[in-house]
C-alpha cells in the first residue's frame, strides 16, 4: 500500500484485506449482484468502526452518504446467517493475521528477548457483549450475553477470534470451549516453537498443561489461585543480578495435588504488591515469566478498544454464525488499524502523544521502583481513541491522502 496523494484513504485502508480476498480465497468467493463479497467485507469492517447503535442505523449511515447505493436490510441481515460467507470471512481473518504478522516483523513487542523470537506467545481470554434483541433465552427465561474467546499475539498485538462460548441460551465454561478449539485455531501459526498461552486462573488445569508440555504441544503462564496449597520441593537456580529478574523473590519447583509445576514468587518493585505465578515454561528467566503475565493485560486493553472506542457492545444478530462473523470483523478492524499505524510510522510519523505520556510516567517513578523489563517492551501501546476517531472520520468523508496525512500527523503528535 502506497500513500499516494491521488488515492483515498478508504480505498487503501481495506486494500490488505481485499488483496487476500481476491488472491487467496477464490474457492470460497461467489459472484453475486448487490452485496458482493468484497462489499460485504468492507461493510463488515465499517460496521465495527461506526458507532451506530443498530444494524438499521448503520445501513442508514451508509445510505445517507453521497454516491453510495442503498443496501437492503434483508440482504444485509441474511448475509450474517450465511455459512459460505462465514467460511469466507474466517479464511480472510486467518490469512490476514499471518499476512499482517509478516509486515509487522520489525515491530516485535518482545524483540528484546531473543529466547522468544521463534515462540508463539498468546494472551487468551473471553469477552462478553450484550445479547442481540431477539436472542434465545436460557431455561430460566433469562438472556445470555454473547461471549467470544479471542487471542492476542504478544509479539505484535494482533488479535484473532477463536470460538464463541456464550450465547443462544447456553453458558458453558470458556475453558471447555478453549480445549475443544485451540489446536485447530493455532495449527497455522508460523512460529515453530512450542506455543505459550498466558491466561488468567480460570484456565488452570494442572494435569492437562503438564501433559501438553511433556508432549511438546503447549505451555502455560498463569497466576496461582489462593486456595492452591503447594508442596515446595526445592529452589530453581536463577541470576538475581540479571535486570530482567528484578522483583523475583523465589523460583521453585512446587507440587500440587495433581501435578508438579514451576512456581515463581514476585514482588512488583513499583507497587510492592506480591504475585505468585505458576508455569510449565522451564526455559525462560523467572522475570520474563512475570513480564509475560503482566502483558496479558494487553488483551484487556484490546477489549476496552472494542467496547469504548469501536462501541461494539451488543451482538449484531442471533446465532453462532452471526456472532462469529462479528468477532472476525472486530478483530480484522483492530488489526487493520494496527497495520495502518505501523505504516504511518514508517513514513516518519510517530505516536508522540502516547510516547510522551509514557516517558513522563517513567520519569515520575523513582529509579529504584522502575521495572527494567517494562521499559524493554517496544510499541506496546493500545490504539488511542483520538487515532480511531481520526480514521473513522477520514473514511466516512472519503478524504484523499494528501489531506488526510496532515490530520494523522496532528492526531499522533499531540492530544486535543
Amino acid at each position: 500500500m502506497r500513500f499516494t496523494s491521488c488515492a483515498r484513504v478508504d480505498e487503501l485502508f481495506m486494500e490488505p484485506a481485499n488483496h487476500l480476498l481476491r488472491d487467496y480465497s477464490r474457492s470460497l468467493r461467489k459472484q453475486t449482484t448487490g452485496l458482493t463479497d468484497e462489499l460485504f467485507l468492507r461493510c463488515g469492517v465499517l460496521r465495527a468502526l461506526e458507532v451506530d447503535e443498530s444494524g438499521r442505523a448503520f445501513l442508514q449511515t451508509l445510505a445517507d452518504q453521497p454516491q453510495v447505493a442503498t443496501l437492503a436490510k434483508s440482504t444485509w441481515f441474511d448475509a450474517f446467517q450465511s455459512a459460505r460467507r462465514l467460511r469466507l470471512v474466517d479464511e480472510v481473518a486467518t490469512k490476514s493475521y499471518h499476512h499482517f504478522e509478516r509486515q509487522l516483523q520489525d515491530r516485535d513487542w518482545l524483540g528484546a528477548f531473543p529466547e522468544l523470537k521463534d515462540c508463539p506467545v498468546w494472551a487468551v481470554d473471553g469477552h462478553q457483549i450484550q445479547h442481540a434483541s431477539h436472542a434465545i433465552k436460557d431455561g430460566k427465561g433469562a438472556h445470555v450475553p454473547s461471549g467470544m474467546i479471542y487471542g492476542m499475539c504478544l509479539h505484535h498485538g494482533l488479535v484473532r477470534a477463536m470460538s464463541r462460548y456464550y450465547g443462544d441460551g447456553a453458558r458453558p465454561h470458556e475453558w471447555s470451549i478453549f480445549q475443544q478449539n485451540w489446536r485447530a485455531w493455532l495449527a497455522q501459526d508460523q512460529r515453530q516453537g512450542i506455543p505459550i498461552f498466558v491466561v488468567d486462573p480460570a484456565y488452570i488445569d494442572n494435569p492437562f498443561w503438564a501433559l501438553e508440555k511433556i508432549q511438546k504441544q503447549a505451555m502455560i503462564i498463569t497466576r496461582e489461585k489462593d486456595n492452591m496449597k503447594p508442596t515446595i520441593y526445592g529452589p530453581n537456580a536463577f541470576d538475581p543480578e540479571d535486570p530482567v529478574n528484578l522483583g523475583v523473590l523465589d523460583d521453585e519447583l512446587a507440587g500440587y495435588s495433581n501435578a508438579a509445576l514451576r512456581r515463581i514468587r514476585y514482588r512488583d518493585p513499583t507497587t510492592g504488591k506480591d504475585f505468585v505465578f505458576i508455569t510449565t515454561c522451564n526455559h525462560l528467566r523467572p522475570g520474563l515469566i512475570a513480564l509475560l503475565y503482566f502483558m496479558r493485560w494487553k488483551i484487556e486493553k484490546a477489549y476496552d478498544v472494542f467496547k469504548n472506542k469501536f462501541k461494539v457492545r451488543k451482538a449484531w444478530g442471533s446465532g453462532k454464525t452471526c456472532a462469529t462473523m462479528q468477532a472476525h470483523f472486530v478483530a480484522l478492524l483492530h488489526n487493520l488499524l494496527t497495520l495502518l499505524l505501523a505504516r504511518l510510522e514508517k513514513t516518519g510519523l510517530q505516536q508522540n502523544a502516547v510516547e510522551h505520556r509514557a516517558t513522563l510516567r517513567i520519569k515520575k517513578t523513582s529509579p529504584n521502583k522502575r521495572v527494567p523489563t517494562h521499559e524493554m517492551i517496544r510499541h506496546a501501546f493500545p490504539l488511542t481513541c483520538q487515532f480511531v476517531r481520526a480514521v473513522r472520520n477520514i473514511l466516512r468523508y472519503k478524504i484523499p491522502w494528501e489531506d488526510a496525512y496532515p490530520l494523522f500527523r496532528q492526531r499522533l503528535n499531540s492530544y486535543l
